[in-house]
């Protein structure tokens, strides 16, 4: 999502990318896989950001929790019933998860099908059946392959646990 839309939670993500240590995907759910993220930010956002220019489409990155972050999700769905504006607190019709991004490899080459289909569902105890994320890259629109360059990546970690 462009940073003018929804500054701080764009802000807070590039932190996260920026400063990744590990992180894998722990919840396997019907609509949504969720992410653990092990970076320098530690804390929830300080408000819900949200923007109607970015809605809980299929393929589409978005935070977790009442306040957002730092765990985040990949919509497998369209999730605009589920997490979309006063679908979280019905006192409040405006609130909704943040949407700060979009998968751009990964939908079409069956990749997120196939960690959806990892053992087990909902909320994984057993953390042998996460599935590790070792590295964040940070693309923008660019002349680059499929339209985007290379801004930043995380440094190659290989998790201890």
């Amino acid at each position: 999502a462009p940073i003018r839309l929804i500054p701080c939670s764009v802000y807070n993500f590039l932190e996260i990318a920026r400063s990744w240590k590990k992180g894998a995907f722990h919840r396997n759910a019907g609509h949504v896989l969720q992410a653990i993220s092990r970076s320098d930010i530690t804390d929830r956002m300080p408000f819900q950001e949200y923007s109607k220019e970015y809605p809980h489409k299929k393929g589409t990155l978005g935070y977790a929790g009442r306040p957002s972050g730092p765990e985040f999700y990949v919509s497998i769905q369209n999730n605009v019933q589920a997490h979309g504006p006063g679908s979280q607190q019905k006192h409040n019709p405006y609130e909704a998860d943040c949407i700060i991004g979009t998968v751009i490899q990964g939908m079409e080459d069956g990749t997120v099908d196939r960690i959806h289909t990892m053992p087990g569902k909902e909320f994984l105890g057993d953390k042998k059946k996460w599935v590790l994320i070792r590295r964040m890259h940070i693309l923008i629109p660019g002349d680059g392959p499929d339209g985007y360059i290379e801004f930043s990546k995380s440094p190659m970690v290989i998790p201890d646990e």
